[in-house]
Formats: C-alpha cells, structure tokens, sequence
C-alpha cells in the first residue's frame, strides 16, 4: 500500500519539476521602452531580435541615433564555461576578449561577465562587462541591467524592452 502511494506522489509531483526546471526564452522582437530605461544617450532608440534554442542565444541589435543606425550581432551560450567573443572599443580598436554566460538560478534571466584587453597608443587598457538579463510580466518584458568599466570609467545603463 504504501509502494503504491509513493508511486502515486511521485507521478503528480514530476509536472511541477518540469515547470520547475524551464528556463525562460528569450526569442522575439523587442522594442526599448525610453520612459523605463535610464543611463543611455537621450536621443537612442533601440530594437532587438533575438532567436534562442535552447542554452544558445543569438541577437541583433539596432541602435538608432538620431539619423544613423547601427546593428550589433552577438551571441550567448549558457554553459558557464568561458569563451572568446570579439570586443570593441567606442574607437573602433578590436581584439578577442573572453566571456562567461550562465543561467540565473532560478532560470527566468542569464549573466554575462567579459573582460577585454586592447593594445592601446597610451598602452594596455582592460574593459570589463557584466550584463543581467531578466524576462518579467509573462515575457512581455526584457530587463537589461549593464555594469561596464573601460578608459572612460564605470558606466551603468538599464534598459527595458517590451515584446513587439
């Protein structure tokens, strides 16, 4: 009798851990929300297409200011083993930085740290990034809190995007 309760709480339990162990997805289009987003140039716009599967995230983003329009592509693997990602600075100068990108534990939002070192005329400059990624409001909604610290000195920005 009791092997048969057991079996019976095991089976009405193993939906919630399905539902437990899904990790948020992250594909859409999403449009920045200015009125909700602090720390960025006042006449930026933003618009992100994102395509996840999986641990594995690619995006595009387009950031419009004033008249000109720039697309960054990128990508995220959540497997918290470090990784080379090409890195920029805001003078064009590129190398090849490294990066972590990993699950939040609850699973609703990842983290990215980077750290890149250019070669620079007045020497060697190191950048370093970290950037948290939360999906809210049933995912109609993006959080991207960023930390940044380079030549210019710390930087944080916190941007939101709604679904489009």
């Amino acid at each position: 009798m009791t092997r048969t309760k057991l079996i019976i709480v095991l089976i009405l339990l193993l939906p919630l851990l399905a539902i437990a162990g899904e990790k948020a997805n992250f594909s859409g289009q999403w449009m920045m929300d200015k009125a909700k987003s602090s720390g960025l140039p006042e006449n930026m716009e933003q618009k992100m297409r994102v395509k996840q599967e999986g641990d594995k995230l690619e995006l595009e983003t387009d950031l419009f200011i004033g008249d000109d329009v720039q697309t960054i592509h990128d990508s995220y693997t959540f497997n918290g083993q470090e990784a080379d990602f090409p890195a920029r600075l805001q003078s064009g100068q590129q190398t090849t930085g490294k990066r972590i990108a990993k699950w939040n534990e609850d699973g609703k939002g990842f983290e990215v740290r980077e750290t890149a070192t250019f070669d620079t005329p007045e020497g060697k400059v190191t950048t370093t990034m970290q950037r948290k990624w939360t999906i809210a409001d049933e995912g109609k909604t993006i959080v991207i809190e960023l930390n940044h610290t380079g030549p210019n000195g710390p930087i944080s920005t916190k941007r939101t995007f709604n679904r489009k």
